[in-house]
């Protein structure tokens, strides 16, 4: 199914709007990880730390790097998305070229294969995504 110029639309406002909200998320993160670095810095100078609280700052650390990894992949996946709807190839598989369903385009804005070409990928990578 093509879609109509009301669906390319209104799949452009939501894909603007979830890029907007992931740039703020990433500015949140971006915050929350320096105030906790130079917090964690602040506190082990001269204070004799057990290890279990330096595990528990790595940990932290590692969790607010790691959330800030996945955000800036979905902002870059929606920035891709968005320039789609520029060359005309918004909602087309990147792998056999045909329209992506409607339905997964609803619960996935940024896909880039139809639900077939991306099992095919997933198989092909072992199951890993």
């Amino acid at each position: 199914m093509v879609l109509t110029e009301t669906d390319l639309e209104a799949f452009r406002a939501r894909l603007t709007g979830d890029l907007e909200q992931a740039q703020r998320e990433i500015e949140q993160i971006d915050e929350q990880v320096q105030s906790y670095l130079a917090s964690g810095q602040d506190s082990s100078y001269g204070v004799d730390n057990h290890l279990g609280d330096q595990a528990d700052v790595v940990y932290e650390e590692e969790r607010l790097l790691s959330i800030q990894a996945r955000l800036r992949d979905r902002k870059d996946l929606i920035e891709v998305a968005l320039l789609k709807f520029d060359n005309g190839t918004y909602g087309l598989c990147e792998e056999c070229h045909r329209p992506i369903a409607e339905d997964r385009l609803a619960a996935l804005p940024y896909a880039t294969h139809c639900i077939e070409c991306a099992e095919k990928l997933d198989r092909r990578r072992g199951g890993r995504r």
